[in-house]
């Protein structure tokens, strides 16, 4: 009886090792067989969207800590169309397995999101380490969308700008494009300039227009080009003006956006700085000084030229104001002409009598400003005793009623000739710079218009305002 109680013991535990080894093996098949797939056969990441998740679903639960890794393939480009969370090295991703869990996850982010076309990425698991295996879904997609194709419109960065006059380096003006150009592409920018603005004279752009119009290069996969403005340091007081640049023409398959316009403002430079003196002030200062006497530095006077080359020389000009005339002698040649409206800054120059008159010599031009031009100086009429009487010096004056002694069909105006009324009688002096010295002289009474000037004789300046019957 003991005996068969000990063979029995004995089966049971036999019996027991087995069951315990059955239970081992079937624990091993248990984690060799957690397969792993990819959840969905293709993903999509449109433009504007920034990623996407790859889902990994296991058929039961894992029991230990595993790797699996995702190859990638495809014509996107790692880095530059897309990257992923966890990094990928040599074009694979390696993702944790976590025991007693079914599922995990990794990320795809696009990087472009201006694709010109579709771009792919293809993932395939592989190298499951050991207690997982490969599931059925081992492959999968992610597609990059292209973008769709819009208009590539050209447009100025800005709609308005400003430059001051005389500012050498200009101002650039840019326009740019929302996509690139291929090459050989071009614009062409039409101005619209104001009436008394002239190109070249006031202002001038690089590249330089063409029937009132700038042609624009743009290079190979360019998005932008510009243009400059350079605003001439022209001496006139015009003002602030804008001018109108505007986007008339494009080509390469370029569109005209809607910011066509541009305005540029040229700011002026020009404007007096410091008090205004009148000629009768100036001439005053001749009462106060002896001699040749100097001018303070910045001393500013305003008026409109009156002579028109009968002059004594080339350096020489009149000039007046309401208050009065003066004569006004420069170191270089004169630039005016007759009419022009200017400021002069007299700084450092010489009080002085030349040819007999009170004069302003040595009268550097730098500083110089014109406001106008033909503005007309009506002519005071006076008679020949005021005339004499030396008060109407280097003004515009008329005297009526006159003739020249010696008249004779023969005698020009060059030289110094002699004109009367009753029982005075004064001079007129021509000079070979007049544009009329040839012409004879008249005869019979007239009306004789000029510049009380040269040793108090009267210089008319232009033969078919000046002398009249």
């Amino acid at each position: 009886m003991k005996t068969q109680n000990f063979i029995r013991l004995l089966h049971y535990f036999f019996l027991s090792l087995i069951l315990l080894n059955c239970s081992e093996d079937e624990e091993n098949y248990q984690i060799d067989s957690s397969k792993i797939s990819i959840a969905n056969p293709a993903y999509t990441i449109e433009p504007g969207m920034s990623s996407t998740t790859i889902h990994l679903k296991l058929d039961t639960k894992a029991t230990i800590d595993g790797i699996i890794s995702v190859e990638l393939s495809g014509s996107a480009l790692y880095n530059t169309d897309y990257t992923t969370i966890p990094q990928a090295v040599n074009n694979e991703i390696n993702i944790k397995l976590l025991p007693k869990t079914k599922d995990t996850s990794f990320v795809v982010y696009r990087s472009n999101q201006n694709l010109p076309t579709d771009k792919k990425i293809n993932l395939k698991l592989k190298n499951p380490t050991t207690g997982f295996s490969l599931g059925n879904n081992i492959v999968s997609e992610v597609k990059l969308t292209a973008q769709m194709p819009t208009g590539n419109k050209l447009n100025f960065d800005n709609s308005a700008g400003s430059v001051s006059e005389g500012t050498l380096a200009g101002m650039v003006v840019g326009l740019n494009t929302t996509n690139t150009v291929s090459n050989g592409s071009h614009a062409r920018v039409k101005l619209i300039i104001p009436e008394g603005i002239v190109y070249g004279t006031h202002f001038k752009t690089e590249p330089a227009t063409v029937l009132n119009e700038v042609t624009l290069e743009f290079n190979q996969n360019a998005q932008s080009t510009s243009f400059k403005i350079i605003p001439i340091n022209d001496n006139l007081v015009l003002g602030d003006y804008s001018i109108g640049f505007e986007i008339i023409e494009v080509t390469g398959g370029l569109e005209i956006g809607a910011n066509k316009v541009f305005t540029a403002t040229i700011l002026e430079n020009d404007n007096a700085t410091g008090v205004i003196n009148t000629i009768a002030q100036l001439r005053s200062k001749f009462n106060e000084n002896q001699n040749n006497w100097y001018l303070p530095e910045n001393y500013l006077i305003e008026g409109v030229v009156t002579s028109n080359g009968n002059t004594a020389d080339n350096n020489s000009v009149y000039i007046q104001d309401a208050t009065a005339g003066i004569l006004i002698r420069f170191t270089t040649s004169n630039i005016f002409n007759l009419g022009d409206r200017i400021r002069l800054n007299l700084g450092s120059a010489t009080g002085t009598s030349i040819n007999g008159q009170k004069a302003i010599n040595q009268v550097n031009l730098n500083g110089f400003a014109k406001y106008s031009e033909n503005v007309f100086v009506e002519a005071e009429t006076i008679t020949m005793a005021q005339f004499r009487s030396g008060n109407y010096e280097g003004k515009k004056v008329k005297i009526e009623n006159v003739y020249f002694l010696n008249a004779d069909n023969k005698e020009t105006f060059y030289g110094q000739k002699i004109i009367r009324h009753d029982a005075y009688m004064a001079a007129v002096i021509t000079y070979g710079t007049a544009s009329f010295s040839h012409f004879v002289i008249p005869q019979g009474t007239l009306s004789i218009t000029g510049i009380a000037g040269d040793w108090g004789a009267l210089l008319p300046q232009k033969y078919s305002h000046d002398i009249n019957y």
